[in-house]
């Protein structure tokens, strides 16, 4: 019993953990899926769990007392609390009546992201569950992203349609 205790203290030195492990496993999942069918439909796959979560997280937020989706801003801190919840650091940079524009810098996959930009597709599914289920309707662009390369993360969030707008739309 004692070589197993030692050695799963010496695993958390290492670094593995069960978030690290899942962590791992989605990353590598996306990988796998992005060399064998390609990004786009990675990404596609990706979206799908991603808006099942989204509403599963949506229903959960409006449950909960100190949360309402009434405003803009109430919508942006929905999103801020969840990322901050799986170890992300998004900030809310500007929320008007037409949209929100959130930064990250540290994204909830880690390094795991980088070069597997269908990830990014759980942050749009997941923000716009949230948002077009408590407004109607979402679109959601991510202008920059870690997985791409770039040092941050950008993400708007539109809240009215808007032709002329880049994004993924969602509708309640």
């Amino acid at each position: 019993m004692k070589d197993t205790v030692s050695s799963q203290t010496e695993a958390e030195r290492q670094g593995l953990t069960r978030e690290g492990f899942f962590a791992d496993m989605i990353g590598e999942l996306a990988g796998a899926l992005e060399e064998v069918i390609g990004l786009e439909d990675a990404a596609g796959f990706v979206a799908m769990v991603g808006n099942r979560m989204g509403d599963d997280l949506s229903d959960l937020y409006a449950g909960l007392p100190g949360f309402p989706t009434e405003t803009p801003e109430d919508i942006g801190r929905i999103c801020v609390d969840l990322k901050e919840k799986i170890s992300g650091t998004f900030t809310l940079d500007e929320a008007t009546e037409d949209r929100l524009i959130f930064t990250n810098c540290d994204c909830p996959f880690g390094k795991r992201v980088e070069g597997r930009p269908s990830l990014c597709m759980m942050t749009t599914n997941v923000f716009g569950r949230i948002a077009a289920n408590a407004t109607g309707y979402a679109r959601v662009h991510v202008s920059e992203s870690i997985a791409a390369g770039h040092a941050r993360c950008r993400v708007e969030l539109g809240l009215k349609p808007d032709d002329s707008a880049n994004g993924h739309e969602f509708f309640r």
